[in-house]
């Protein structure tokens, strides 16, 4: 992989696996983020390749993902079943190489939690369930999920969404997201969630009947705050962007 690693520990199980991490010790399943990193502090790998699933199940009631499914296999999965389905959107925004694809996991995708995914902002905005194990197995909402245990699966159910829309703001079409919107309409609800050049995701929510043009503009001007000025814009322009992707995607739905 590279210098610094020195070790490649096979656990029996994920409980072992999940008592073996610390600052030098990290999990390995689909690895393209470990690499993309190179972190001289960490020196041994946490095999967990054989111990996580990684298939999809798809249907209208229920997507279900095992944590070590691929990108890619969820792209072949799903295509042929709902190719509307906007999680296939966000995928190929998030990594348009199909090489890539083939390498970065779902767990590993939610385990580095990163505000700049089109498919971690997805997951956000349908509040994805989370099978996280501990000490014990647990479900938690991606939401309410704060970084403890290690993913075995992740589910959404299609049938609870009445709409989903996705809008990114980025210099290319195959360039990290500046801002990312999804939203979705589930009954007589709204809700939205923001990521992008940020450090976090956040969501948003709001009966239908109470979402006006004024109220995306006091959310991207809370939301901004978490964003980052650069070369790409400043905060003044992202808090713009981020108003216009809310507006967009509100009236899509």
């Amino acid at each position: 992989m590279w210098y610094s690693i020195n070790k490649i520990i096979k656990p029996d199980s994920l409980k072992e696996a999940y008592s073996l991490q610390n600052k030098t010790r990290v999990l390995f399943s689909g690895g393209s983020y470990l690499v993309a990193e190179k972190n001289p502090s960490i020196q041994s790998l946490i095999d967990i390749n054989d111990l996580v699933g990684h298939g999809v199940t798809a249907s209208m009631e229920g997507i279900h993902i095992d944590a070590g499914a691929t990108l890619q296999t969820f792209l072949d999965t799903v295509e042929s079943i709902n190719s509307e389905c906007r999680l296939l959107k966000g995928i190929k925004y998030s990594c348009p190489s199909k090489q890539i694809r083939n390498q970065r996991t779902f767990g590993g995708e939610i385990g580095k939690g990163r505000p700049n995914s089109e498919i971690m902002v997805f997951l956000h905005a349908v509040n994805a369930e989370l099978t996280v194990i501990m000490e014990t197995e647990k479900t938690v909402s991606i939401r309410d999920w704060n970084g403890d245990g290690i993913i075995t699966k992740i589910s959404y159910f299609p049938n609870q969404i009445d709409g989903i829309e996705l809008e990114r703001f980025s210099v290319l079409d195959s360039a990290p997201a500046l801002v990312i919107v999804g939203a979705i309409k589930s009954g007589d609800h709204f809700e939205f969630s923001i990521g992008g050049s940020s450090g976090t995701i956040q969501t948003f929510s709001c009966r239908i009947e109470e979402w006006s043009e004024n109220k995306n503009l006091a959310w991207a001007k809370e939301a901004v705050n978490a964003f980052v000025a650069n070369h790409f814009g400043s905060l003044e322009y992202k808090e713009k962007l981020i108003a216009t992707a809310l507006q967009r995607v509100g009236e899509t739905l």
